[in-house]
């Protein structure tokens, strides 16, 4: 038996009784070193992928789809009924309730028990050896932890892996008790980790990554959703509010996340870790590299500016994490289900022009649509992150030059006849919810590979992860200097606002730009507690630009945008919000168990 198989094989949930069938196999699988290390290749890739298509709860697409940055999707995919119906304690496509698979949280954490409880078996490791990989497997632990923190608030604290005899009832932990505890595996891991690996071993935790999970859980754990007097939603009393709620506000704890984001940036600055900026223009002016750096830092494998990835490699095109994403035609399976997820108005408009200005879009009550040279014009002005991130309608985007996989010429988007002749339906004429273009993030320059390595902690969010901490704990001056590494870098001049309100306003746009189909936005937009989540967010009018084409057949989409007649924005659908969705539901399941408290409003 692989130890992949036993360690998917032999574990149940861990509030459940442990299938002990397979034990007899942990004999063979710690008796070797080559066998044990693939047991933790196994936890890396199952507790890494959290939140990536393939690792989260909705089987179809990314958040993005329920964060206000992609279409919905279509209505056999989970985040079309979220979309519409909002989140629920029962799940679909994939899900056992939510946007979140809740059961493979502990199957994945107790395969890192595991590890980390038996490596001192295999009798051809060494001492040095067996302590970093149980430092590993507790990083690792300490990640899949923080991701159910910002989640789901508290959720039960184990410490072992459990068998049959074992006490299995474990009730949730207070959020002063999840960060305790979270803090101190990272605080554990960081002891024993090397602070670099050799290139051969790029994707293993080091000190570096240790220091970005405690970051990471500290900056929630200060955002407004959890550092509160009282709960986005009263619970049945002060002690379940305690699991949503630190029950009051404390400027500390941005202090913490302070220190612990600079600490980040110590760890890098001795380890060759770096935001990308080879524009040699100077500290505080543009980069006019900026589509180059960006490219590479969201795109290339192993970049300078990557703290942790999701290491994958799967030329076949059809695992989920690349079907989902990559919209080229090097991936032909199922290429159908990409069709929906065109880049919203909503998130389009969080861009800045080139020069730092505002750029003007179509608007909702607009009296008549655009001319299409505006259209020709608007995207020739935007700022270089959204030509690497987007594939614009009519423009063979600077992305890949000369590879026509990756220009609107093979997107599929030209030739059919719903953006034909439309205009004669304005203000509305939604048909195919393709927006302003696809998405291309992560494939800078990636020529026919239709893999990429999610990047889990870059460098450009410890600096605005300071940006935002420092901007709240009153220091305006050290918030600009962090925000504008990244701003900078993106080839944009550099922010002087200093009144606090705007600043928040605009890190957090930043933040929109910089981390799109990242993963941030939808925990993000849900911890800041943005006032007009239901307004265009998370929920509320999801917008797409829609475009009339030259009614002529023999001309097609995506040769020119000079074929573009008009085009205007328009209300594609509307999203659901309540403010139970804050935090993600409990599998009914799971409550009905009766150890849980579910999260308010479900």
């Amino acid at each position: 038996m692989t130890a992949a198989l036993l360690l998917t094989s032999s574990c149940s949930l861990f509030l459940e009784k442990p299938d002990t069938t397979g034990t007899v196999d942990l004999e063979a699988v710690f008796s070797t070193t080559k066998n044990a290390q693939a047991a933790l290749a196994s936890c890396y890739r199952n507790i890494l992928r959290h939140g990536w298509p393939g690792g989260m709860g909705i089987g179809h697409t990314t958040y993005g789809a329920i964060s206000g940055e992609v279409g919905r999707g279509y209505n056999w995919h989970g985040s079309y009924h979220i979309s519409q119906q909002g989140l629920t304690v029962n799940g679909t496509d994939g899900s056992d309730a939510g946007a979140e698979n809740y059961a493979n949280n502990w199957r994945y954490i107790r395969q890192c028990y595991i590890v980390r409880e038996n490596i001192d078996k295999v009798e051809d490791m060494s001492d040095a050896d067996k302590a970093i990989i149980k430092a590993e497997a507790t990083a690792l632990i300490a990640y899949r932890y923080m991701g159910m923190f910002y989640r789901y608030g508290g959720v039960p604290i184990v410490e072992k892996s459990y068998e049959a005899s074992d006490d299995l009832t474990a009730p949730r932990a207070t959020l002063a008790e999840m960060v305790e505890f979270i803090t101190g595996l990272c605080d554990e891991a960081y002891a024993a980790l090397p602070a670099k690996w050799d290139a051969a071993y790029t994707g293993r935790m080091t000190k570096g990554a240790a220091l970005a999970i405690k970051a990471r859980t500290l900056q929630f754990a200060a955002r407004p959703l959890f550092n509160s007097a009282t709960p986005y939603k009263s619970m049945k009393s002060a002690e379940d509010n305690a699991l949503i709620c630190f029950g009051n506000v404390d400027q500390e704890r941005w202090k913490a996340a302070i220190d612990a984001n600079e600490a980040v940036l110590s760890w890098a600055s001795a380890n060759g870790v770096r935001l990308l900026n080879t524009g040699g223009a100077g500290e505080g002016n543009p980069n006019p590299n900026a589509f180059d750096d960006y490219g590479k830092a969201t795109s290339v494998p192993s970049n300078e500016e990557i703290i942790l990835a999701f290491k994958f490699n799967d030329t076949g095109g059809r695992d989920p994490l690349v079907n989902f994403i990559n919209c080229s035609p090097y991936v032909t399976y199922n290429r159908y289900d990409t069709d929906c997820s065109g880049v919203l108005t909503n998130h389009l408009e969080n861009y800045w022009a080139a020069d730092g200005s505002e750029m003007s879009w179509p608007k909702l009550g607009d009296a008549m649509p655009r001319n299409g040279s505006d259209w020709i014009a608007n995207v020739s002005l935007i700022e270089p992150r959204a030509k690497a991130d987007i594939k614009f309608g009519g423009h063979d985007a600077a992305n890949n030059p000369g590879n026509y996989n990756w220009q609107n010429a093979g997107w599929s988007r030209g030739g059919y006849s719903a953006d034909k002749g439309k205009g004669d339906v304005f203000p509305n004429a939604i048909s195919e919810e393709r927006g302003c273009g696809e998405r291309t993030k992560f494939y800078y320059h990636a020529g026919s590979r239709t893999w990429f390595e999610p990047p889990l902690f870059r460098l450009a969010e410890t600096y605005l992860n300071l940006a935002e901490a420092y901007n709240e704990y009153g220091n305006s001056a050290k918030a600009l200097e962090n925000l504008n590494k990244v701003h900078n870098r993106a080839g944009l001049p550099a922010v002087t606002e200093t009144d606090q309100a705007k600043l928040r306003a605009i890190i957090q746009r930043e933040c929109a730009v910089e981390f799109f189909q990242e993963n941030h936005r939808y925990f993000d937009v849900k911890h800041w507690k943005r006032a007009d989540i239901a307004d265009g967010l998370c929920g509320g009018p999801m917008r797409m630009l829609q475009f009339n084409i030259k009614n002529d057949n023999a001309v097609t989409w995506p040769y020119a945008a000079r074929n573009v007649e008009t085009y205007w924005d328009a209300v594609a659908y509307n999203s659901y919000w309540n403010d139970a969705m804050f935090l993600e539901p409990f599998p009914q399941t799971e409550i009905n168990k009766g150890t849980l408290v579910q999260n308010p409003g479900y």
